[in-house]
């Protein structure tokens, strides 16, 4: 277990009149409120088995029409993620801790684990987001160099060419690999984990053969031609990767945002100016896109606040950029989705170089 301690530091004023204020601003039983909304969203759900059954049942005769359907469902799995399994897994789905628990169920519905994604989520990611050697999230690979503290390889130099297209694969590998690396880690973050649950174990693999069982095995059986089938599982990862990766770089990896490193198991700031430093939003005031990501676009929001529903998030994030600019504390703000994916590369080419 990482035993990492956060600076004390005067600062933290900022996120105390931050939270003053964010609070007032949220309206009266706010989390039923939100909770209505978010029942509402899980047509997200519907519209996930709607674009399978139309893969199913609107191809025979057009293998274009079968491959434009399959990339649609893997697009159809982000929001699914976002605006049901994680506000579940942040207890902000439902003021019912049973509607929550059924809601983490999506992760197994799309082929990977509830219970994994949590631990690596709230024990790694919003623990230490960005912390060198700590946040999974950023972890993951050393193909890819996110910052100056990590050593420099050879292919690093052409990382900014050849991660766009790691990036098509990212949900393919998390389905493959990922999940089961997990199965050896005991360490995740600010948790110790001794044994993983059985049981927990065996819903993964119950989620994996599910997943092929709905792209590979029932396509089969509704007489679509085999290499079709194959060819619509890799455009499923393809669309799943694409709106999943932009989603997670626009928001910890630019630019902007720093990768922290730690001397001694101190970190550098305070707990909030972290969450300022290694955050940033995109796209405030794109209606679309935060329906879509599930409020990810107001992303320093949901890090300060990760107990209240992001659909509170447009409230606080105008106060975020004002007590910021008062105590002389960052905000990282792209403009538009495009700006935040162009920094992204831009931070690639920049650390392609032994710097």
């Amino acid at each position: 277990m990482y035993r990492l301690k956060y600076l004390p530091s005067s600062k933290d004023l900022f996120f105390y009149a931050l939270k003053k204020d964010a609070l007032k601003a949220l309206p009266d039983n706010y989390r039923a409120r939100a909770s209505k909304v978010l029942y509402f969203k899980t047509l997200f759900l519907l519209s996930f088995f709607l674009v399978n059954t139309l893969l199913l049942y609107a191809t025979p005769k057009s293998n274009l029409l079968y491959l434009v359907f399959a990339f649609l469902l893997g697009v159809s799995c982000l929001p699914l993620i976002l605006n049901i399994g994680h506000e579940a897994v942040h207890g902000n789905f439902s003021t019912s801790k049973n509607l929550n628990k059924m809601a983490k169920g999506v992760f197994y519905l799309l082929g990977t684990s509830a219970y994994f994604w949590e631990i690596r989520h709230i024990a790694s990611h919003h623990a230490f987001a960005n912390v060198k050697n700590v946040d999974l999230d950023i972890e993951q690979t050393t193909i890819i160099r996110l910052s100056e503290h990590q050593e420099y390889e050879s292919r690093h130099k052409y990382q900014h060419i050849y991660m766009p297209f790691a990036f098509c694969l990212y949900t393919l590998l998390w389905f493959f690999y990922r999940d089961f690396k997990d199965l050896g880690k005991k360490t995740f973050g600010s948790k110790n984990v001794k044994q993983h649950p059985k049981n927990e174990v065996v819903k993964l693999m119950m989620a994996k053969i599910w997943h092929l069982l709905l792209l590979l095995v029932v396509p089969l059986a509704f007489n679509q031609k085999a290499w079709l089938v194959i060819a619509g599982f890799f455009v499923f990862h393809l669309g799943a990767s694409v709106v999943t990766t932009f989603a997670l770089i626009s928001t910890h990896v630019g630019e902007e945002q720093e990768v922290i490193e730690a001397t001694e198991n101190q970190l550098p700031y305070s707990w909030a100016e972290h969450q300022l430093r290694t955050t940033a939003d995109f796209s405030v005031d794109n209606t679309f896109l935060f329906h879509f990501f599930g409020g990810f676009n107001h992303h320093v929001a949901h890090h300060l606040f990760p107990g209240i529903p992001h659909m509170y998030y447009p409230l606080i994030t105008p106060l975020i950029e004002e007590k910021a600019g008062y105590y002389g504390m960052p905000y990282h703000r792209y403009p538009t989705f495009f700006d935040s994916a162009k920094s992204n590369f831009k931070r690639l080419k920049e650390l392609s170089n032994d710097i």
